[in-house]
């Protein structure tokens, strides 16, 4: 017969947030395929050619939770090309759907020409080039830059709006993070850009875990667009590439 005290202890274990009924099968739970390890002891110096894709770089993300596990959506392909448009040097594809048209100065800075934003229908040209990093950074560095902004439509070249774009980059500290390709060594690079427009106000945060000679390895950003004091869009996420590095990782500028 059970006694008192053992019935007791099984009405609270069931009144508890558990199951007290009977395995039905194993639970499956897909990989960590992005993992902080440790606060790296190896800083090293991030090229601006490491901080974004070189020309032809064929990098394929997967998006994952906040726990570094793969989300529902489907692997996002980015391929930069060669291209002259908007007086850009190469074209880059970004995660969330944005194309970047970049050039290459002879001091090695790198420079953002053109965003197209084919989701907004919009086409975003900084003149003179904003500074997106120069040639190279170190642990503790913060680098700004800023420049005029007008903002077009993508059908007709129309103007939309016109303000000023600001960018500040951080290189934060090394970092040793795991992710499907494997483990690297890594600095943790932190962006901030914020455009304040006529009648926008854009603003985007992104952290970026960068190993030399191969750029980012796993990228976090949170964005939001207001318009005339309205919020239009947030958005946020977490990528890790997935795609195979080369053995050696042609870094010659375009």
């Amino acid at each position: 017969m059970m006694n008192v005290r053992t019935k007791v202890r099984l009405i609270l274990l069931c009144a508890l947030p558990i199951s007290c009924a009977a395995p039905s099968g194993n639970v499956k739970t897909s990989p960590i395929l992005f993992e902080i390890l440790s606060t790296s002891s190896a800083p090293f110096a991030v090229d601006a050619t490491d901080q974004i894709a070189a020309m032809d770089a064929n990098w394929t993300w997967q998006l994952v939770d906040v726990n570094g596990r793969a989300t529902g959506d489907p692997v996002i392909a980015t391929l930069a090309v060669s291209t002259e448009l908007h007086r850009g040097m190469w074209m880059i594809p970004m995660i969330d759907g944005d194309r970047e048209f970049v050039s290459l100065a002879n001091n090695g800075d790198i420079s953002l020409v053109a965003v197209e934003a084919p989701n907004d229908q919009a086409i975003s040209i900084f003149t003179p080039p904003l500074v997106l990093a120069p040639r190279q950074m170190h642990m503790g560095e913060i680098f700004a830059s800023s420049s005029l902004m007008r903002v077009d439509w993508m059908d007709d070249g129309g103007e939309r709006d016109r303000g000023i774009g600001e960018r500040t980059t951080r290189i934060l500290r090394a970092e040793k993070v795991r992710t499907p390709l494997g483990e690297f060594q890594t600095m943790r690079v932190e962006t901030k850009f914020e455009a304040v427009l006529r009648f926008a106000k854009a603003q985007r945060s992104t952290t970026l875990w960068i190993a030399a000679g191969i750029g980012p390895v796993a990228e976090e950003w949170h964005g939001k667009v207001t318009v005339m004091g309205i919020s239009i869009s947030n958005d946020a996420g977490t990528a890790v590439r997935i795609s195979a590095i080369p053995p050696a990782q042609d870094k010659t500028p375009p």
